[in-house]
């Protein structure tokens, strides 16, 4: 089994061309359901490091270390994510 995400081109197989990688691999394909981003930690981290954090300086591991526990320590209450 071949987990796929969501991604457009994911979805553009051709039917022809699955059932052909099923015989010639004795493989399926598995789409993820969609997900929500908005639950998804990552995608906190993501936005900080875009609008927050990207200035141009040196950034030390400890210096990342700081900030990534600020940031997961207030997942929900001071930081969140709105996709609306």
């Amino acid at each position: 089994m071949i987990v796929l995400d969501n991604a457009s081109i994911h979805h553009g197989i051709a039917q022809v061309t699955l059932d052909r990688w099923f015989i010639e691999h004795k493989a399926l394909l598995f789409y993820l359901p969609p997900y929500s981003p908005e639950l998804n930690l990552i995608e906190i981290v993501w936005k900080h490091f875009k609008y927050h954090w990207r200035r141009f300086t040196t950034w030390t591991k400890e210096t990342i270390d700081a900030k990534l526990e600020i940031l997961l320590n207030g997942y929900g209450s001071k930081f969140q994510v709105n996709f609306s």
